[in-house]
């Protein structure tokens, strides 16, 4: 009997644990989910959601319209309420995009983590996408975002 115990009770264990979530991932399932409200919030033009994904000392590099870096949350969010009016252009219900990230990597290292991928949204362009984020007692926010496009070659 103590034999047939000590064989089916590591067994039973081991159905019984994949129930339990190892923390890291909840952490990816935070990291997730901030992304999420991140993408959600640029779909339908929330600015108050959108604003609140970035870090106050955030950093913003714009595909095209704005020449420079926007460092700091006065001058990304004053860059980004100009493309949330050419992103509604004149629509007045959400959702005022459809945002499909493709190709997404995410690369976490500790409380940072980098995620990229691409947007097939503009025809002729493969649009990437930087987001470094950090997680800080306020959740994940992103800290550096790098947008920038490319021309497909002609087929």
């Amino acid at each position: 009997m103590k034999a047939i115990v000590a064989f089916l009770l590591p067994l039973m264990l081991t159905v019984c644990l994949p129930a339990q979530t190892p923390s890291t991932s909840l952490q990816h399932d935070d990291l997730q989910a901030a992304l999420t409200r991140f993408i959600q919030s640029f779909d339908n033009l929330d600015w108050e959601g959108f604003r609140a994904a970035f870090d106050d000392d955030a950093t913003v590099f714009f595909p095209r319209g704005f020449s420079t870096r926007a460092t700091g949350r006065v001058e990304f969010e004053k860059n980004f309420k100009v493309v949330f009016e050419q992103i509604r252009d004149g629509k007045t219900a959400p959702p005022f995009m459809d945002i499909q990230p493709e190709d997404m990597e995410i690369q976490r290292l500790g409380d940072v983590a980098v995620v990229t991928f691409h947007l097939d949204d503009r025809p002729g362009m493969l649009n990437r996408r930087t987001l470094v984020l950090r997680k800080n007692t306020n959740g994940w926010k992103i800290v550096h975002l790098h947008a920038s496009e490319v021309k497909l070659p002609a087929q």
